[in-house]
């Protein structure tokens, strides 16, 4: 069974993040007094401080991080460009990000939105890494696409092709985060959340149901994790990787499992 490898020294993780930061990022997100760009910041903080912290132990009494994880940071608009450089170890990352000011730098201002574009760059990027002795045969790595939705461009092919790049342990992942609440499904916390199975949950917007199509499957070793630990007890089978905003912390909690570390009975045996 695929997607069974944990994340070590040995065997780190990659995590591609895809940032929209066209000009409609500079709304702000209905129901909130904050604008678009900022949600994905926050996001990016979220994600990377839990990475880091996976990465952390203590010796004696020292703190030591040992790179467990890399990041691969597009923002984008028009063009896609990529932040400071690839697959940066997660220490690097997080330092860069807290000496700005927890700030990538965005601001709703790379004109349009060419997600096909972004995607690409991701790819790219990928087809070398998936072969690359660092992460062959590591948990496969994920692709994590930040935006509103409003692309002019078909992002659909170009996740085809992502998703079927593959490491050892099973094929790459694309995990899309909608900056938006309007969905027809129903839920309050990560307690009640059930996950995205169909896309009539996803819409009625057509660019959510292309996010929803576009996102991979939760891979079941994956779903009974989340299921078991308490983060999300109600996700159902057939669950794509497909979020909303309505809590904030919920990308965070889906790449607290993600290859990094067992179930709660693995970890207690232990």
């Amino acid at each position: 069974m695929p997607y069974e490898k944990k994340i070590s020294r040995a065997e780190p993780g990659l995590v591609v993040m895809l940032l929209d930061d066209s000009g409609s990022m500079a709304d702000n997100l209905p129901g909130t007094s904050d604008r678009k760009y900022l949600w994905n910041e926050r996001y990016f903080g979220y994600v990377a401080k839990e990475l880091l912290s996976r990465s952390t132990e203590m010796s004696g009494d020292q703190i030591r991080v040992k790179p467990r994880y890399f990041m691969t940071i597009y923002i984008y608009g028009s063009v896609p460009q990529l932040w400071k450089g690839e697959a940066m170890d997660i220490q690097s990352c997080v330092e860069a990000y807290t000496q700005a000011g927890n700030s990538l730098g965005l601001g709703g201002k790379l004109g349009g939105t060419d997600a096909a574009a972004a995607l690409q760059k991701a790819y790219e990027h990928l087809q070398t890494a998936v072969n690359d002795k660092r992460f062959a045969d590591s948990s496969p790595p994920v692709a994590l696409h930040l935006t509103d939705g409003m692309s002019h461009t078909d992002p659909q092919p170009v996740a085809a092709k992502l998703k079927q790049l593959s490491t050892t342990d099973g094929n790459v992942l694309v995990a899309n985060g909608y900056i938006g609440t309007e969905t027809s499904l129903n839920y309050r916390t990560p307690e009640d959340f059930p996950g995205y199975v169909d896309a009539s949950e996803a819409g009625p917007s057509e660019d959510n149901l292309c996010l929803f199509e576009m996102s991979s499957p939760v891979p079941e070793s994956m779903r009974a994790n989340l299921v078991e630990d308490g983060i999300f007890p109600r996700l159902r089978e057939g669950s794509r990787l497909f979020f909303d905003v309505r809590t904030k912390a919920m990308l965070k909690h889906v790449f607290a499992v993600v290859g990094s570390l067992g179930s709660r009975a693995d970890r207690l045996a232990k």
